[in-house]
């Protein structure tokens, strides 16, 4: 029997990948550029959409190149020590003849010495100065951003940089209200004019033709299967993978029991756990309304200011969850099963 060509893992490019080519070449184009117009994206959308994904894609197609040195930076680290130690081992190996005469100490000193910080930058600033006078570009990936000190230091150095006309470039991921909170904080308000980008759904004709070709169905039957998926990444990956391991070739109800349970204690779980209490009342009151129900008939059913209910609105479809379409005046979930999630997590609510 062949490898399951779908994958249930989060952030790791899958062997079935659809590619997002608008946003990918976006990126790429930018940082080649030999004047970028930006040194820095961030991608956001809910979990599951394939932020991560894109940004791992990015950075591989970039650090083929010699000209381009690539460092991936967890945020529950010391952020700066981490690209201080990132740039020296890759020196070491894939630029072997570029020499930095530069100390690695302070490593292992606790978050509360203000020195090293000094020293590091300084550091850094000679490591980043020596790339460049080689031709070397410094790309710096970093999934899942929050309102840290750890991301505010590194930020916060990142501007200096900027200044500086360093050649440092940065794809950040998050989630949208964590992303705001940190443009929001006081001393990184320059982070608001950072173009994101949005990761919407993927294109349903894209999934169809993808369940054709691996369960050898028609394209009117690949449609339907797709249709299950409302184009979320991870529900693609997520029902592909029961299907092939099931050997069925449509959706019957055990599939959709597994598919949607999966999709519930592997996304959904997490995300209703994040939300505010206002946006689950929200949520609540438009999964209680016919589908792509009117904003105000839906507004109407909950005693909540218009405002109020506009605020709490915007958030959720920055968030991913509600589909993009309140400009026609209606609202719904942009999310595959998430009314039927939403009524079966809150039964008697309201």
């Amino acid at each position: 029997m062949q490898n399951n060509p779908f994958s249930l893992d989060f952030g790791s490019e899958p062997n079935l990948y659809i590619p997002r080519y608008i946003e990918y070449n976006k990126i790429i184009e930018t940082f080649m550029s030999d004047i970028p117009t930006t040194h820095i994206f961030v991608l956001v959308g809910a979990r599951g959409t394939g932020k991560t994904v894109l940004m791992t894609s990015v950075s591989h197609k970039i650090r083929e190149s010699q000209e381009w040195m690539h460092i991936d930076l967890n945020p529950e680290n010391d952020m700066l020590n981490s690209l201080r130690a990132g740039i020296y081992k890759r020196t070491k190996g894939k630029y072997p003849k570029l020499k930095f005469g530069l100390s690695l100490k302070g490593l292992n000193i606790s978050m509360d010495s203000e020195d090293k910080y000094d020293d590091v930058q300084i550091e850094l600033d000679e490591m980043i100065s020596a790339l460049d006078k080689h031709g070397i570009r410094l790309l710096v990936t970093i999934d899942e951003v929050v309102n840290s000190k750890n991301i505010r230091v590194f930020t916060t150095y990142y501007q200096h940089c900027l200044r500086e006309r360093m050649p440092v470039f940065v794809i950040m991921t998050g989630l949208y209200k964590n992303v705001r909170a940190l443009q929001n904080n006081r001393s990184q308000t320059f982070l608001r004019r950072v173009p994101q980008i949005h990761i919407g759904p993927l294109n349903l004709a894209r999934i169809a033709k993808h369940y054709e070709n691996v369960f050898g169905v028609g394209e009117k039957e690949a449609y339907e299967i797709a249709r299950h998926t409302d184009g979320y990444s991870y529900g693609f990956q997520n029902l592909g993978y029961l299907l092939y391991e099931s050997g069925k070739k449509s959706v019957d109800k055990d599939i959709l029991f597994e598919y949607t349970t999966n999709l519930e204690e592997c996304s959904y779980d997490k995300i209703w756990e994040e939300l505010s209490e206002g946006e689950r009342k929200v949520a609540v009151a438009i999964a209680k309304s016919p589908a792509n129900a009117q904003v105000n008939k839906v507004r109407q059913t909950i005693e909540i200011d218009s405002n109020s209910f506009s605020t709490y609105q915007n958030v959720l479809e920055k968030s991913g969850i509600l589909a993009s379409n309140s400009a026609y005046g209606r609202v719904d979930f942009g999310l595959p099963y998430f009314r039927e999630f939403v009524l079966h997590t809150q039964q008697g609510v309201m």
